[in-house]
């Protein structure tokens, strides 16, 4: 008898960071690669919306620690996807300078790699690479599979596990400018999870556009001890100049005293939704 197995999805081709977080967080969860089945999307958005459909659960990147929030996820929350945070993944990025075979730097003529990553080794490009043409693709995986299938005078940036996949060499490491090179990433199901005692909640809300209404809003969690680890704002895409606003709290939703401030903030909101609960992601998990 075939045993079913976890349908989850993750921002593709093989080998992209988001794979590496699902895989993280499979294992956490005490899974084999036997026990699931990984669907590779090519947008954010469209997997976002087979999570309850095709997909049991999702991986997306959230933010990374040096170019910021990624927008199209924030951005799909608000235009009314109904999946739900289940969890978060924190993976240390590491890029390198991918080539098909080694050749001087100098001669490199174009760099092919997400705008992320291209963005965080800017520093890098510009010291040893300064004249080549800088492309972006819909991914470092996209990137290196181009690399593969291209002459030798094209790179890309990603990671070792892309270099093993596609076969190239690695013709410098660690070349991203910061050392604390982090990307977040959401896990997505129907249900968000259960109270652990360590528990952040995320949610979506926006305010009439009057002075001192934003103020208003955060005071409710001020008032009663409680710690946002972010907020950002993005378009409400109806009216220019209306924003919606995406806060991360420390608490689950269903514990006191963050259940009767969400209750609070529901009652003031123009619009207001909570994306889930989950557990604080512990760095040190990776080293187990």
């Amino acid at each position: 008898m075939e045993v079913l197995k976890i349908i989850i999805g993750f921002l593709g081709p093989n080998g992209t960071f988001t794979e590496e977080a699902m895989e993280v967080w499979m294992k956490k969860l005490g899974f084999t690669p036997e026990q699931y089945k990984k669907v590779a999307f090519f947008s954010i958005e469209d997997m976002m919306h087979e999570v309850g459909k095709s997909l049991d659960a999702a991986v997306v990147p959230v933010e990374n620690s040096l170019e910021g929030s990624v927008n199209i996820t924030v951005d799909s929350f608000i235009r009314g996807v109904d999946a739900m945070i289940k969890g978060e993944v924190i993976l240390p990025i590491t890029q390198h300078l991918l080539l098909k075979n080694i050749i001087p730097l100098s001669e490199i003529k174009e760099v092919l790699s997400h705008h992320q990553a291209l963005y965080q080794c800017r520093g890098f490009l510009k010291e040893n690479v300064p004249n080549a043409r800088l492309k972006e693709v819909s991914s470092t995986a996209e990137a290196a599979k181009l690399v593969a299938e291209s002459n030798n005078k094209i790179a890309a940036i990603g990671s070792k596990a892309l270099s093993k996949i596609y076969g190239l060499k690695i013709a410098a490491e660690s070349i991203q400018d910061s050392n604390n090179n982090m990307t977040r990433f959401y896990i997505l199901s129907t249900q968000d999870e259960m109270i652990t005692g360590r528990d952040k909640t995320a949610l979506i809300f926006s305010t009439e556009n009057k002075p001192g209404s934003l103020f208003r809003s955060l005071k409710i969690f001020a008032e009663k001890g409680l710690n946002l680890t972010k907020i950002e704002s993005r378009p409400s895409r109806r009216i220019l100049g209306e924003y919606v606003f995406l806060i991360e709290v420390e608490g689950h939703r269903l514990q006191e005293p963050l259940k009767t401030a969400l209750k609070e903030l529901k009652l003031t909101a123009s619009m207001f939704k909570i994306l889930g609960s989950y557990p604080i992601f512990d760095l040190n998990e990776l080293k187990r």
